[in-house]
């Protein structure tokens, strides 16, 4: 499959079947990660793999109204990125994950970003982040950008259609 085609075809996926992910399709996924573009080769992520049943399902509470399908995810990633070592961390975390969509894409499996940065937990007056992190112990300079969640398909969104080109959205030389 090309790169395109496996964009084309990438879908936020938010319900999986039973069956497990491997360690070899993970490490594939976190491969990816490290894989990722990141300012000035700092590499500031660092990512929690959760796959403790219990620990997703909790994790269902971390973000209000949008969590629900860490209920049959089969393992979730936390995304992290060291603050201390630059200011581009938000932006560098959110490569990795772009990475790891892919990866998950290119194997058959199915993701979905799931979004904690800035964002209220299902907890009156706690963060998201603040939900995570306390249940994760992570240290005050890891910064949380989101979850990747990811599993065995159940339900296959319908691909996206590749717009023609010229399209509305490019320009040439000026706006």
């Amino acid at each position: 499959m090309g790169l395109l085609n496996t964009m084309q075809n990438r879908r936020s996926v938010r319900k999986y079947n039973t069956q497990p992910v491997t360690d070899e399709e993970l490490n594939e996924v976190l491969s990816a990660a490290l894989l990722a573009p990141n300012g000035k080769g700092l590499r500031p992520w660092e990512f929690v793999v959760i796959k403790n049943k219990d620990t997703l399902k909790e994790l269902v509470n971390s973000r209000k109204g949008g969590a629900k399908m860490l209920e049959t995810a089969n393992v979730a990633v936390a995304v992290y990125s060291d603050s201390d070592k630059t200011d581009t961390y938000i932006e560098d975390s959110s490569i990795a994950m772009s990475y790891m969509l892919l990866a998950a894409a290119e194997q058959g499996l199915g993701s979905v970003w799931l979004q904690l940065r800035l964002r209220p937990s299902n907890q009156d007056g706690v963060s998201s982040e603040e939900f995570v992190n306390a249940r994760l112990k992570a240290p005050a300079n890891m910064k949380l950008e989101a979850l990747l969640v990811l599993g065995h398909i159940d339900e296959q969104p319908e691909a996206q259609k590749l717009p023609s080109f010229p399209c509305d959205k490019v320009h040439s030389e000026q706006w």
